[in-house]
């Protein structure tokens, strides 16, 4: 999301306005930086026939990208993989201190890989190594990446003495799912053998299994939100030795293609019913009252609400305030805005200060917030409401992390217009939270968001032609800039029905045991209105039920959300908020919160480095003297946000904390075993962390 922040922020510095499309028509800010992202993805990841791009603008509109890049010292994922691969490449000294101690390389989701990331994969495994990868081709769903799944379908073609290990055995879902899936995905020709069995102790039930259709996307929705309350206590176990639990709220996911253009009517469905439920990623997330109060702190601030709309928004976003609460937290608004124009650190008057100052001045609490309509605990809704809440946050970082350095006014005005007009639309459906839970709650999300998961209940909903499968996208696309012939393998970019079959077989096997798909019509004509093809695939199975079954579990035992080990990768300086306050870690590592941008940002993470290379220098028997400080200072020290006066003071106390350091280790540098390492601690019932 930052990368398409900066694009928009740096549109003629980054090379997007330079472009046209075959007709002549100049890309432009804000509407084409999606697919000026496509266009750097394709230009450095894909298989391209260099000929055909020969001299093509395009060149130079991704050098001043990238140029522009490293002048802020950034790297977005693909420089980083591109980077290794040049070096590697030219590097010699490099190659043979990798080829020193590099023994295996291990891939998982090799299916996934793009071409830039096997030419990677390649050059590690040239130094020696042995090279094990792990995939599955039916699982292949993210061509439309650049995934290539040519290469697992050719691995034994491309690499010398290549053992095949066959791992059939799914112990996750019942042998009707297993099965169900199967026969689906062995309708794509392009795929490898392979044979695939439950092994696992769920032992399925008729009834377990069933695929509908309706007249309407609203009956279909409220048979969802009923089977999801029969489901609710129904006993299960998560492991064959494992005490029996009932099924709660947060055991059963909702999988759509695409939660934009198919989620309202669950939505509606789910509120009416009273069932807790949470959107995966920014999808409707503006559409929650607790958010439109959020975003109203902003428009306020920018005069595009009243302070007697912001107060009615935050009444009836029902967290548990009353009037006097908001009176209060406004007139401390007015109070930051009026100080704008003063000559105070900018990160005083950051979005993030903004916002976590404006929740706190209200008395925003977890107790505070009431129960939900219809049998929704108090517990469930607080949590939804932190955890939107939390997601709020990350869009306010998002945007202050490429806008930081505008003047108060210019960044609150900026940012109150990207929640209006680009905000609810820009971040992309696969985007991961930034939380590690989620609520007690039924989980709503894409089928590439599912990907990895597993659950007891499963719905596949929304199965209508052209939704699922997708048709393909029209509006402009990137081989209405580049020629589309220079892209070998350009089909896959594009989409196909063998690559939606990919996506309903793992939408179908998340399911641990209950699987419910469904379909209907969207409109009585027009190109939503049939069943999608896949339907007729998945009742060909001998296992699924085309109507509801007469009997229903009865026996109900008390919901008990599943218990899982939360595994944290942090730094010792995060580490110290556990142990400050055990509550401000939760909201932000658990409820997702970030702490707002400060000028100081970046100085810690300079010393690891400065001090990582050290010791990797140290390792390899090279003890720095303490005169070489300057220099890692220079290397390594980077304060995004730092003004010049406190860079040059951080700079100084920077060098004198390494040279002490290299003066003081100076005998014991030799002794060095390890530049870095990590060190797993158990902080608390179910949360281990690294650091």
């Amino acid at each position: 999301m930052q990368q398409r922040l900066f694009i928009d922020r740096y549109s003629s510095k980054c090379g997007l306005t330079d472009l046209h499309t075959h007709d002549g028509q100049q890309l432009r800010r804000w509407l084409d930086s999606r697919l000026y992202q496509r266009l750097l993805s394709i230009l450095r990841e894909a298989d391209l026939d260099g000929a055909i791009l020969d001299g093509h603008p395009v060149w130079d509109s991704a050098r001043k990208y990238e140029a522009l890049l490293h002048e802020h010292r950034y790297l977005d994922y693909t420089m980083i993989v591109k980077e290794a691969v040049v070096e590697l490449q030219r590097n010699a000294d490099l190659r043979r201190q990798i080829a020193a101690s590099l023994r295996f390389v291990i891939v998982d989701e090799y299916q996934d890989v793009n071409p830039l990331q096997e030419c990677l994969i390649k050059l590690l495994h040239g130094l020696g190594a042995q090279l094990c990868v792990v995939g599955d081709d039916d699982q292949t769903i993210y061509q439309w990446n650049g995934s290539d799944i040519r290469n697992i379908r050719t691995f034994a073609e491309r690499y010398p003495h290549v053992t095949r290990v066959e791992m059939g055995d799914n112990f996750r879902s019942t042998t009707a799912i297993v099965e169900t899936a199967r026969r689906i995905a062995e309708r794509n020709t392009d795929r490898l053998p392979e044979s695939m069995s439950a092994a696992g102790h769920q032992v399925f039930e008729r009834g377990d299994i069933v695929c509908r259709g309706f007249r309407t996307p609203s009956d279909e929705a409220a048979w969802v939100a009923d089977k999801i309350q029969t489901m609710r206590g129904v006993p299960f176990r998560d492991s064959p030795q494992g005490p029996e639990r009932g099924l709660s709220w947060s055991d059963c996911a909702v999988l759509l293609r695409t939660v934009k253009h198919s989620a309202e009517p669950i939505v509606h469905a789910l509120r009416d019913a009273g069932i807790p439920y949470v959107v995966k990623g920014m999808n409707r997330l503006f559409e929650t009252a607790e958010v439109r109060a959020a975003e109203g702190i902003f428009l306020y601030l920018n005069g595009d609400v009243t302070m007697a709309e912001l107060r009615q928004r935050w009444l009836d976003a029902n967290v548990g305030l009353v009037d006097a609460d908001l009176v209060a937290a406004i007139e401390n608004l007015d109070e930051r805005k009026s100080s704008w124009d003063q000559p105070q650190r900018r990160s005083t008057r950051g979005l993030q200060k903004t916002y976590l100052g404006f929740l706190t001045d209200i008395g925003l609490r977890e107790e505070r917030v009431p129960a939900g309509e219809g049998g929704a605990a108090q517990a469930s809704r607080s949590e939804i409401v932190l955890y939107n809440f939390g997601k709020f946050s990350q869009i306010v970082a998002d945007y202050e992390q490429v806008h930081f350095q505008s003047d108060p006014v210019s960044l609150h005005q900026g940012f109150a217009g990207f929640l209006v007009h680009q905000a609810p639309d820009y971040y992309p459906e696969g985007w991961e939270d930034a939380a590690y839970c989620s609520p007690d709650a039924v989980q709503i999300m894409t089928v590439h968001q599912a990907k990895g998961m597993e659950f007891p209940v499963v719905f596949v909903p929304n199965l209508v032609k052209n939704r699922f499968p997708s048709r393909r996208q029209g509006g402009r696309q990137w081989f209405h800039v580049v020629p589309e012939n220079a892209v070998r393998n350009a089909d896959a970019y594009r989409g196909r029905e063998e690559d939606e079959r990919r996506l309903l077989y793992v939408a179908l096997t998340r399911s641990k045991k209950h699987l419910f798909c469904s379909w209907a019509p969207e409109a009585a004509k027009g190109q939503y209105s049939q069943a999608s093809s896949f339907i007729g695939e998945i009742t060909a199975s001998e296992f699924v039920l085309t109507r509801d079954p007469e009997q229903v579990p009865a026996r109900r035992i008390p919901p008990t959300p599943r218990h899982e080990e939360i595994q944290l990768s942090i730094s010792f300086t995060e580490l110290r908020y556990f142990f400050d306050c055990p509550y401000q870690f939760k909201l932000r590592f658990l409820y997702g919160f970030r702490p707002g941008a400060h000028e100081e940002l970046g100085f810690g993470k300079s010393l690891h480095d400065a001090l990582a290379e050290v010791h990797r220098r140290a390792m390899a028997g090279a003890i720095l003297p303490s005169q070489e400080a300057p220099r890692l200072v220079r290397e390594h020290l980077h304060l995004p946000f730092a003004y010049e006066k406190l860079r040059a003071d951080m700079a100084q106390k920077a060098e004198a904390v390494l040279r002490r350091y290299l003066w003081d280790n100076r005998s014991r540098l030799s002794q060095t075993e390890y530049a870095e390492k990590t060190i797993e601690l158990p902080l608390a019932d179910g949360l281990l962390v690294s650091v």
